[in-house]
């Protein structure tokens, strides 16, 4: 039986089933000019400051990448709107999700994440139920600890899913808007 609760907002909302993976901490949306898209955000809603960082491999390492060992580049944003992570993300290089979904639909959400404790035991449980990774690779922050897994949803969830194991400590980013 589905209840509801107060939300922060004031409004209510439904109260899900727990699934073992936790709350959607982020929103990833793919842009194809980030500062730009920041100062639209920040300017439009509000929504920062936003700290920028230069992502890729290297630092990140193992990526697989439809399976394959692969390389990228990618310039990310994040801030948050209330509990909600926003991740801006422009695609700069080499072999990733990121170039196929603005290859495929221009600028837009392109996957919810959810961050997890520990990325092993959702990962094999996901892949148990079918579902394909995408984009997967280790290495991030300045601890380099983190990690991530990206699983085709989008015939279920409309969307792309990714799961993050994050960094004890983040890196320390290009810049801040504003």
């Amino acid at each position: 039986m589905l209840t509801t609760s107060k939300l922060a907002s004031g409004g209510e909302g439904l109260v899900l089933p727990d699934f073992g993976l936790g709350r959607i901490g982020h929103l990833g949306i793919v842009v194809r000019d980030i500062k730009a898209s920041i100062e639209t955000y920040w300017g439009t809603l509000g929504i920062g400051p936003w700290k920028v960082y230069l992502n890729g491999s290297p630092p990140i390492r193992n990526v697989i990448y439809h399976g394959r060992p692969a390389s990228y580049r990618v310039r990310l944003a994040l801030a948050h709107s209330d509990s909600l992570m926003v991740e801006l993300i422009e695609y700069l290089e080499g072999d990733t999700i990121h170039r196929d979904f603005l290859t495929t639909h221009g600028e837009g959400v392109e996957h919810i994440g959810i961050f997890v404790p520990n990325l092993d035991e959702p990962l094999a449980r996901l892949r148990g139920q079918g579902l394909t990774v995408l984009q997967s690779a280790e290495g991030l922050g300045a601890s380099g600890d983190g990690r991530y897994a990206y699983f085709d949803t989008r015939s279920t969830l409309g969307t792309i899913l990714e799961l993050v194991q994050a960094a004890t400590q983040r890196a320390t980013p290009e810049y801040t808007y504003p």
